[in-house]
């Protein structure tokens, strides 16, 4: 999602060029829905020999499109030897991970800006200038469909906007604490006014089915890209880590409040100039110096992990600091 601004201006600055992305297989029926690409190739995913295989496969069809030129946004080395392996002459990309000589155009990554602003970069160094204006996401009737069948599901209103509520990530130490997203949850469900809660379930979040039930909370876990952007779309505000996710809610103008641990709000935050259309966004820090860190849990750490394996940036934020962020924020958008 913070790429996808650079991906418009390359669109905007080469309107007769033919783009090709390359994604995770999970990520494509959200990409698709960009309607920046004309075509597609699914990125290697694997572990040991098959992910030989995969990067084979996947270099293969890429060289399928005779492409002249490569934009590598991904940060892993395996992208860049992807695109290096499907002999495309100019290769551009940030010079991480070891990869210089993998790229035709090593770019350095600048770490007191956005990420928004590094993938921007990038497009410079292939010619575009400026930041072109950001298309709507082309959201699909099956992906409104699934909103109004979990609605249904709820004895929920269609006027209902509930509170999205997100304590998955894709690696534990860089979520909330699951048992405060639980608290906090019971105490917004519990609020005057009967405040609804959708509440993403997926790891390191443990789904109980009895628990939602017994508090009126709905749980969504396997649930599709486009499906989880129509329900934010749909929210009256986004609560949770700094994750994917939260991008989505900017990008279809819900606020957020959203949770930093070991990254910070000026880097990674889903207020970035160019990459939303509105919604207020809310930061919850603490703000060690330590931050951003390498996220090497728990070496570089000051002090050692919770008992549930949160490190202390995430563990001094209380269930206090985000209910009193959150009624900021509800507040606002009443007034």
């Amino acid at each position: 999602m913070m790429a996808r601004p650079a991906v418009q201006a390359i669109r905007a600055a080469s309107s007769p060029v033919r783009l090709v992305a390359m994604a995770k297989a999970s990520h494509l029926p959200l990409i698709r829905r960009f309607g920046l690409f004309d075509a597609f190739v699914v990125a290697p995913e694997n572990t040991g020999v098959k992910n030989l295989v995969s990067v084979w496969s996947a270099a293969f069809a890429i060289r399928s499109y005779k492409p002249n030129a490569a934009v590598v946004m991904a940060p892993s080395f395996e992208a860049a030897f992807t695109t290096w392996l499907s002999g495309i002459q100019v290769r551009i990309g940030h010079s991480t991970d070891s990869r210089r000589l993998l790229l035709t155009n090593a770019i350095g990554l600048r770490t007191q800006v956005h990420r928004v602003e590094t993938y921007l970069d990038l497009t410079r160094a292939l010619g575009s200038s400026g930041v072109a204006p950001l298309s709507s996401l082309s959201l699909k009737s099956t992906d409104h469909g699934y909103v109004t069948k979990l609605f249904q599901s709820m004895s929920w209103d269609a006027a209902v906007r509930p509170i999205f509520l997100n304590p998955a990530a894709a690696k534990t130490p860089r979520a909330w604490s699951s048992n405060r997203f639980r608290v906090l949850a019971e105490r917004l469900s519990a609020q005057e006014g009967s405040r609804h809660i959708v509440l993403h379930a997926r790891p390191p979040f443990p789904e109980d089915q009895d628990w939602a039930q017994a508090h009126g909370i709905a749980l969504v876990s396997d649930v599709s890209l486009p499906e989880l952007t129509a329900l934010l779309e749909r929210c009256s505000l986004y609560v949770g880590n700094d994750s994917g996710p939260a991008h989505l809610a900017g990008a279809v103008g819900t606020g957020t409040v959203t949770i930093f641990g070991s990254s910070v709000p000026g880097q990674t935050g889903p207020g970035a100039q160019h990459a939303l259309p509105s919604g207020s966004h809310t930061a919850v820090s603490a703000a060690f110096e330590c931050a951003p860190c390498r996220e090497r849990f728990f070496e570089d750490c000051p002090s050692p992990p919770s008992k549930d394996g949160r490190p202390p940036c995430l563990e001094s934020i209380s269930v206090d600091d985000v209910l009193r962020q959150v009624h900021q924020s509800l507040a606002a958008d009443c007034s």
